[in-house]
């Protein structure tokens, strides 16, 4: 990677210099004499002192710059092998020290003390032939302005404040296969930035990129999706239902949840065609539904059919025809990181122990080959779901027939479990160019908790289950602070590339946390909060089956419980407010794929914008037990949520929210 790191110190009228006391220790408390050896020591080098601890020490006065040294121990010259800043000279080998000056930023100094700009997407990300990012960062409070100057059509510029740095980012159109650019600074006089140091223009070549092109579809932006966790969510066939299965009302035990199937299917979620149009979702992301023994599907037996309780492969093109009729999107879950013992390569090494063809395709430790973790690696030592070994080329071989045949059979994208626990190279390398070479189009999703910056890389998915998103929601909506929320959404808004932003699913809970209402003291006016922000902010929201009738739940198994199809049991204000809610979304463009912009995060009050050419929507909310006055909202609104004109707003209601429109 090519860094271009600019140390700019122009100066109009004087050179200044600088120069700081730089402390050399050395270990040796067995020496008698030692020196320390550079060229910028008078005569080559100066004898150290020794101290009552047995450390030899030298204080030099240095002026900014790179020196080289080198240690006399008793009339033998040594490097400080501790030290791992080496270099070379004349054939010797040298440590070294860097020496910075003291320097306080100041707009219109003339004076730039960093002007970064890299060979990575974080400074140069294209989308697609004709469309990219760029990005030049400079010390905050340093510079008055920067411009991108180039053979392009169209830039907008985007200026990001991340803690001591200032990122100029810059969204280019052009029609030139060849791009040519450079950065111009403000700055009290002009400073040109360009390739190598020099004036100029940086090249970017859209025929032959030095970075991967990263197009998101635009589908999958600002889309409302929806969670099911099939056997749980309707039961639309009883011929497919197991012997026994239990009360679809009844007490949710413990160990029937975990372990009984309760009968819901492919053909339930088929049957619910009308509730889905009602409430207004997109897309359906489905966890596992290939064939397992057990109710979660994630130790999969058959990667290549529909478990047999769920229906069969028709009844799956018919739900695909379903739900395509309706422009609703099928997301399937991808669990590609291990197998279920039953699975035929796993059967075989039971079988066969060393004369099993298929050992190489997991970690076996040792022999005989049991269902237990001290025979082969497993996923957070589950003996029932061993870990496949995915540098195997036969394992890639067949995941490949696995990926086809679904995609073939029109699904819309796969969302990948546990991708922090396969190595980043294959969704990078192997998946994510599979997927896209059968359809570009297509949406690949990752399950991960954390930052994810580094999967969009190369890239490896076009978004990520937005856990970092439901954790700030969460500790604002219960009585938290604005600015924390904004504060912890902008340090991945701010990091990950604006393509993504839109199509990272915003979730609330999953089949893995505690449901949101529980979690909530199941406070409707909180829930209905955290929802409206939800449903406003940037990124897709995801629905999990029953939160929008305020269904409750622990953890799992608690929070898998069979969706109650009698209406008397839903929460009628919570579900006609997701109603709402989604509705609004659906006919706002800003709030689908706006720009964001934080007006107020005071206390509990949080005021921000989405703007699209088209329109501006400002979004209002109040986390605090009571009301908060704010002085920015002036002249004519209109409560796009419950259709109120509204003169000015002075004062936030507690535990409230507003949709607004400017008259």
């Amino acid at each position: 990677m090519k860094k271009l790191s600019f140390i700019l110190l122009l100066f109009l009228m004087t050179l200044i210099t600088f120069s700081t006391t730089v402390t050399f220790i050395f270990d040796a408390k067995e020496a008698e004499e030692v020196y320390l050896i550079g060229d910028f020591l008078e005569n080559g080098k100066q004898k150290m002192d020794k101290s009552f601890t047995g450390l030899w020490r030298l204080k030099v006065n240095l002026e900014e710059g790179k020196y080289l040294y080198k240690y006399e121990i008793d009339g033998e010259e040594k490097i400080n092998y501790s030290n791992t800043q080496i270099d070379f000279k004349n054939g010797e080998v040298y440590n070294y020290r860097i020496v910075k000056g003291m320097y306080f930023e100041s707009v219109g100094d003339g004076i730039v003390k960093e002007a970064i700009h890299e060979t990575s997407r974080e400074y140069i990300n294209p989308v697609k032939p004709g469309e990219i990012y760029l990005s030049l960062k400079v010390r905050n409070n340093d510079v008055e302005d920067v411009v991108l100057e180039g053979n392009f059509l169209s830039s907008k510029k985007q200026v990001i404040n991340n803690d001591d740095m200032l990122e100029y980012r810059f969204h280019v159109l052009t029609d030139a296969s060849l791009l040519k650019y450079r950065f111009r600074i403000i700055d009290g006089q002009e400073i040109i930035i360009g390739y190598n140091n020099t004036e100029a223009p940086f090249e970017f070549d859209f025929n032959n990129p030095k970075i991967a092109f990263f197009n998101v579809p635009d589908w999958a932006k600002g889309r409302v999706f929806y969670q099911i966790f099939t056997d749980r969510f309707r039961n639309g066939n009883k011929e497919n239902d197991p012997i026994y299965t239990p009360n679809w009302y009844g007490d949710h035990t413990k160990d029937k949840l975990m372990f009984n199937h309760y009968g819901g299917d492919l053909d339930g979620v088929i049957q619910s065609e009308d509730y889905f149009k009602e409430l207004g979702i997109q897309g359906i992301y489905f966890n596992p539904i290939f064939e397992s023994i057990s109710t979660h599907k994630y130790n999969t037996t058959d990667y290549l059919s529909i478990d047999h309780r769920f229906g069969t492969e028709k009844t799956f093109e018919n739900l695909v025809d379903m739900l395509h009729s309706n422009n609703v999107k099928i997301i399937l879950d991808g669990v590609f990181n291990h197998t279920g013992t039953e699975f035929f390569a796993m059967q075989e090494n039971f079988e066969k122990q060393k004369e099993s063809n298929y050992l190489d395709w997991y970690y076996i430790k040792q022999f005989p080959i049991e269902e237990k973790p001290t025979s082969y690696e497993s996923w957070q030592g589950y003996a029932s779901l061993p870990e496949l070994n995915i540098d195997n080329p036969e394992v890639k071989a067949f995941f490949n027939r696995v990926i086809g045949k679904w995609m073939m059979k029109n699904i819309d994208g796969w969302r990948l479990d546990a991708a922090d626990q396969v190595p980043k190279y294959f969704w990078n390398n192997y998946f994510y160019p599979n997927v896209k070479s059968i359809n570009e189009e297509a949406f690949v999703v990752g399950e991960y908790w954390k930052d994810s910056t580094e999967y969009f890389q190369a890239p490896s998915f076009d978004g990520v289950m937005n856990y970092l998103f439901k954790d700030a929601a969460l500790l604002y909506v219960k009585n938290g602070q604005a600015k924390t929320f904004v504060d912890s959404t902008n340090r991945y808004l701010n990091k990950y590339p604006p393509q993504v932003v839109h199509s990272l699913w915003n979730l609330l809970g999953s089949h893995d946390t505690e449901r949101i209402f529980t979690m909530l003291d199941e406070d409707v006016e909180r829930m209905k909060m955290i929802s409206a922000l939800q449903m406003t902010f940037v990124g897709a929201p995801l629905i999990y089956y029953g939160d929008e009738i305020g269904m409750t739940g622990g953890n799992d198994p608690f929070d898998r419980k069979p969706f109650p199809w009698k209406k008397e049991m839903w929460n009628e204000e919570i579900f006609n407010h997701y109603k709402k809610m989604i509705e609004l979304r659906k006919i706002r463009e800003s709030l689908q794929i706006g720009d964001y912009k934080v007006l107020e995060a005071e206390d509990g009050l949080l005021i921000f914008e989405r703007s699209t050419q088209k329109e501006t929507t400002t979004v209002v909310i109040n986390s605090k037990n009571s009301p908060i006055k704010t002085n920015i909202l002036n002249g004519e609104f209109k409560d796009l949520y419950n259709d109120d004109i509204i003169e000015g707003v002075t004062e936030v209601p507690a535990k409230s929210f507003m949709i607004l429109e400017k008259k």
